[in-house]
């Protein structure tokens, strides 16, 4: 007969295995944690989108100003305020394209029938200089230019985004 050990005499001193699994209270701290991270990294996506929508109404509103002056120097007069964005894309007598727009999407601006959007999906507010005195008031801004032609948005944030300052 064996005399048993004296670790199977007393089970105090045996020693547990541990589980290779996680406890609740580390699957919370993890997941806590990437929620945080999760949440920085959504805020600072949106201030880049946002960011991005100045700076592609800021092209439009250059690329719109420069066709029509375009438009001025190749006819010798401005084109006409009602067909303005048909105009200017090539539905005009030598059927020249001076400015390219794609079809408007939700959130991205482009053209849409006569008026071209801006990434709000408001339309650039487009003055033009009609009685030849080179002075133009912009329409939102109210502040008067001396140029051919003033194009306009408004940002979210309410500033003005304009060909001239």
């Amino acid at each position: 007969m064996t005399m048993p050990s004296l670790v199977t005499r007393h089970p105090s001193l045996v020693t547990r295995r541990r589980s290779a699994a996680f406890t609740l209270i580390e699957l919370l701290v993890v997941i806590a944690i990437i929620a945080i991270l999760a949440g920085l990294g959504f805020a600072g996506m949106k201030g880049a989108m946002d960011a991005g929508k100045k700076a592609q109404a800021r092209n439009d509103v250059s690329q719109i100003a420069s066709a029509v002056k375009a438009y001025l120097l190749e006819f010798g007069r401005l084109p006409e305020k009602g067909t303005l964005m048909a105009t200017l894309t090539g539905n005009n007598p030598k059927k020249i394209v001076f400015f390219e727009a794609k079809n408007a999407v939700k959130g991205k601006g482009g053209l849409q029938g006569q008026n071209m959007m801006d990434p709000w999906g408001e339309a650039y507010k487009i003055t033009l200089d009609d009685d030849y005195d080179n002075k133009t008031k912009g329409e939102l801004s109210g502040v008067e230019h001396l140029t051919t032609v003033v194009v306009e948005t408004m940002a979210p944030d309410k500033k003005v985004i304009s060909n001239v300052q």
